[in-house]
Parts: C-alpha cells; sequence; structure tokens
C-alpha cells in the first residue's frame, strides 16, 4: 500500500510511487497488536497534510470540554502542561486561551507555523527522552503531560514514554486518547490501520507497557467522537495520592470477553475484513453499472486506505471531496483520484461514498441540498448501507 497521507501534486502522478507492507501482527506474550514493517517517521511527516482543527463541531466541542477538564479537575489553580503532537493547536489553543502555562511538541514543520501563527508556543521536534530533558531544564516539570492520536504513530513508544516519565512531576497525570482495538474490531473499523498508526491500543496491552515506565493507568472514558476514543490517564506508580478507578478493570474484564488476547480472534476479524471489501466493491460496481455518478467525501487517511485496499479509482469514482485547504489540486495516494473543496461539489451527484463516516451525522447536517435534491451517501461502516435509506 502506498502511504494513506502522501498525496500527490499533479506532476507526481506518473512518477513510481513507493509502497510498503501492510499486516498487522499480534504479540502472545502481551498482547499487543501492530505494524512490524515501519515506515520512517522523517518519511511520514516530512510534508504531512492533516490539520486537527480542521474538524466537525462535535470533535472541537470535545477539545474544549477537553481543556476545561484538565484546568479545572486536574491542574487546580496553576500548573504546567506539555502536549506532545499538538497538530496545529485544536486543543493547545483552548488551553492557551483558559490561561494554562502550555507549551506544544509537533514534527511537521508545516503544521507547527499554522499552530504558532495562533500565537501557541510550539517545539518543531519529535519528543523523547534528549527532548524531554531539554525542556526540564528550560521550563521545569509538567503537571500534566496529554498526547492525543499520537500514541499509535510512534515507532519507538519506549523512548517517548521514558520522556513522559521523566518529565511528569511526581503528582502529575499522563493523559492520552486512543482509537480503541475493542471498536476496530467489533464495527470493523479496519480503515484505521494504515502506516501512519504502528499500534492499535488495547488497556491490557497499555497496562503492562506502561507498567515498564513506572506508570499505571487510574482512569479510563470513552468518547463516540471520531468512531470511538478511550482517554486512559495514568500517574506514576509509587503516586498513592490518586486512586485507581473500577473503570480499569471493567474495561480489562471486557477485553478478556471480546478476546482481545487471543490471536484468534484477529484472524477471524481477517476473514471479515475482506468478506465487507468483496461486499462494498459489488455494490459501488452495481451503481456505476446503473450509469450512477459516485464521488467520495472525506479523503482521509483512513479513506485513502479504504480506496487503496479496495482498488477503488476514477474508473468508479469521479473525484474526491475534502475539508481541508491543504489537500485541494492533490490527487488521493495510489488511486490518483481527484481532490476538490466542498462548495457546490455535490450538484449533480446521485451518490457520495462517505469515507469520513466518523463525522457522518455533522456531514449529512452540513450537506441537506444534497440530500434534499435526491442525492444519498454511501456509508462504508461497519457494513455498507445508504442514508437516507432507500
Amino acid at each position: 500500500m502506498p502511504r494513506a497521507g502522501a498525496y500527490l501534486k499533479k506532476e507526481d502522478l506518473d512518477k513510481p510511487e513507493p509502497t510498503y507492507p501492510l499486516d498487522v501482527y499480534f504479540c502472545k506474550s502481551c498482547a499487543s497488536v501492530q505494524l512490524l514493517d515501519i515506515v520512517s517517521r522523517e518519511t511520514l511527516f516530512d510534508d504531512y497534510r492533516y490539520l486537527s482543527s480542521v474538524a466537525s463541531n462535535s470533535v472541537l466541542e470535545h477539545f474544549h470540554s477537553y481543556a476545561n477538564e484538565i484546568k479545572n479537575e486536574l491542574l487546580g489553580n496553576s500548573g504546567f502542561v506539555v502536549e506532545i503532537a499538538c497538530n496545529d493547536g485544536i486543543l493547545l489553543k483552548p488551553l492557551n486561551d483558559l490561561g494554562v502555562r502550555c507549551i506544544g511538541i509537533d514534527p511537521a514543520t508545516n503544521i507547527v507555523e499554522v499552530a504558532r501563527k495562533k500565537g501557541l508556543n510550539v517545539i518543531n521536534d519529535f519528543f523523547g527522552e534528549n527532548l524531554a530533558d531539554n525542556i526540564i531544564k528550560k521550563f521545569g516539570f509538567a503537571d500534566i503531560v496529554v498526547a492525543n492520536a499520537v500514541f499509535a504513530h510512534v515507532d519507538d513508544m519506549a523512548d517517548m514514554t521514558s520522556g513522559i516519565s521523566k518529565i511528569l512531576c511526581k503528582s502529575g497525570s499522563f493523559v492520552f486518547e486512543v482509537h480503541y482495538l475493542a471498536d476496530i474490531i467489533q464495527e470493523m473499523q479496519y480503515d484505521s490501520i494504515y502506516h501512519e498508526h504502528f499500534s492499535y491500543h488495547s488497556i491490557t496491552a497499555l497496562s503492562t507497557f506502561l507498567k515498564k515506565h513506572g506508570l499505571e493507568i487510574y482512569n479510563i472514558k470513552k468518547f463516540s467522537v471520531r468512531g470511538g476514543m478511550i482517554r486512559v490517564y495514568a500517574k506514576k506508580i509509587n503516586n498513592k495520592n490518586i486512586q485507581i478507578q473500577s473503570a480499569v478493570s471493567n474495561f480489562l474484564q471486557t477485553e478478556k470477553k471480546i478476546g482481545l488476547d487471543k490471536l484468534e480472534t484477529f484472524e477471524t476479524f481477517g476473514k471479515s475484513v475482506l468478506n465487507h471489501k468483496e461486499e462494498m466493491l459489488n455494490l459501488l460496481k452495481k451503481l456505476k453499472s446503473e450509469g450512477k455518478k459516485i464521488v467520495a467525501y472525506g479523503m482521509s487517511g483512513r479513506g485513502n486506505t479504504l480506496l487503496n485496499f479496495w482498488g477503488v479509482d476514477t474508473k468508479i469514482i469521479d473525484y474526491g471531496i475534502d475539508a481541508s485547504s491543504e489537500r485541494y489540486g492533490r490527487y488521493v495516494p495510489g488511486m490518483h483520484i481527484p481532490i476538490i473543496p466542498p462548495e457546490n461539489a455535490l450538484d449533480n451527484v446521485d451518490y457520495a461514498l462517505l469515507l469520513a463516516w466518523i463525522f457522518k451525522d455533522d456531514i449529512m447536517k452540513k450537506e441537506k441540498k444534497f440530500i434534499q435534491n435526491g442525492g444519498k451517501f454511501i456509508i462504508p461502516m461497519p457494513e455498507p448501507h445508504f442514508e437516507p435509506e432507500n
């Protein structure tokens, strides 16, 4: 598969595209689920086209609420927050606006420039032990370390987590959000499996891993945003002032029932993925044979992964629509589908394949005119269906 985030310029279309194995592995000893064929982080983040703040209202509200929780429930009257992989400031900006002393770290130079224009203090680098030392010297220890949608993106999780353990003060909390492996399995969210995501997290595996670095999970919250996220709260093992909540044992028991510690669970999932692909292709080919105009909506890494896995190109999809200006005039890696802005892009369209199905409710509200004119969205997950229904 090509890199899901390697959006092509027109002049790149005739050049050879690098592709990489996309195989998922299960560790029988620690129940970790991850990739072993690693694309270097320099390659992944060289020309990064994802802006977290170009998001639905529900996602923006989620991060504003998150910022308020950090300030009012975790920090108290004062404190220092370090956010790893802050992107363009979707959480850092509301924290800053609340008067919280905070800094962000992000490796994508073009994204850091966007964040700095918002008045945010952002270090352009990869986070690890060395950078943790530098931050401690300049700013002191952190009361809260935050890392959202990044723990999956890190090849050397040991270096990052050692840095987190080092920079976190004795009474502090490490708070992070990740896609939840149980949701990936139960809701057919295999579109979240691509080269940027090295790991797919369960509490079973995370608990074992964090303890190796002197940290333990004390609470977990689940959110429906972005297709389902868990927010994990960890503390230093020797911090006895924070009590471990019942949510931790509840999650572990549920994962045992689902079988997230057994290889057979994932072998069954793999077969289901292949069946889903066949069902999806049959539907798209049938609509195309009937002369229907089909476009794709939401050209994220998840969407590009699906298009490449299915082998769906411009023979079926006329063009892709995306809200991020970072992607306009570019092409989907591998499938070479052109990407355009949303304005009037659904005129005279019969079906929109909603690759950004995790934002379905927000998008369908936004595109009422398309629906009123008889247009339908094809929702691919967890099984292919139309909305509004036929």
